[in-house]
């Protein structure tokens, strides 16, 4: 799958200490081309393996908890710098007060990350934009769930780059067992088939996205090859049609108001 990816062109992998074994299986199947993907990894939650076989969630944004955090990545992945290194959905009061980006910073100065990060939603994205010393954020967004596009458009006037986490609503529209959710049932009104035609809605809803110019790129989870690559010439397909877009614009504004 990894592999595949990178053949298509995808060039950026996102991972976390809090992903199990996630980094350990990245180094094991691509890490013998490093040099062709941005990795990004993120600290602060993590999981520690206990010897009942059970996963216990770590939280702590502390400089002096993810310093060990960074080295512990930089081993599982057998390199010797992570290009982005993000906070992992740290509370706002973290982001405010704690002093975990001066953790970040350290290990940017000692040259073992390239850019520091954060991924965060919410108030706690916005004080990120607001303390202004963050490369980049991630965030959700999405054509369901469109407000974070206006901390999107301030962090893009503070120059950060931007990665989208959940940029297909996680497919909520396609899982039968979530159908009676808000996100499924926004997407029964702006995903109809009177909007969107005979195109899928995973791919109405990726090309939607990577229209906005304040996205640089977009963090889309899957298991199935066949997927990837649906995904992959859904992207190459380029823009919605005029007549889509202004569908979509119209069904959002009766869900959420002009």
């Amino acid at each position: 799958m990894l592999n595949r990816a990178l053949d298509l062109g995808i060039n950026l992998i996102d991972s976390s200490a809090a992903y199990r074994w996630s980094e350990e299986l990245i180094a094991k199947y691509v890490g013998h081309r490093r040099n062709e993907f941005v990795f990004a990894t993120k600290c602060g939650s993590g999981r520690v393996l206990q010897p009942d076989g059970e996963w216990v969630q770590t939280l702590d944004y502390s400089a002096r908890a993810i310093m060990p955090q960074i080295e512990r990545s930089l081993q599982r992945l057998k390199t010797d710098r992570i290009d982005i290194m993000q906070l992992h959905s740290p509370p706002h009061d973290d982001v405010a007060f704690g002093d975990g980006l001066d953790g970040l910073k350290r290990a940017q100065e000692q040259g073992k990350v390239r850019f520091i990060s954060l991924s965060a939603d919410g108030d706690a994205a916005r004080k990120a934009i607001e303390i202004g010393e963050y490369d980049t954020l991630q965030i959700s967004y999405n054509v369901l769930d469109h407000d974070p596009g206006e901390i999107v458009a301030a962090a893009r006037a503070k120059d950060m780059g931007i990665i989208i986490k959940q940029p297909i609503a996680n497919a909520v529209f396609e899982k039968e067992d979530e159908w009676d959710s808000e996100m499924a049932t926004r997407a029964r009104t702006i995903l109809a088939t009177d909007v969107v035609g005979e195109v899928s809605r995973v791919e109405v809803a990726l090309r939607w996205l990577l229209e906005d110019e304040n996205v640089h790129t977009a963090i889309v989870g899957t298991s199935n090859l066949d997927h990837l690559v649906d995904n992959v010439e859904a992207v190459a397909r380029g823009k919605l049609g005029e007549e889509m877009k202004r569908k979509i614009e119209s069904k959002i504004s009766q869900i959420v108001g002009p």
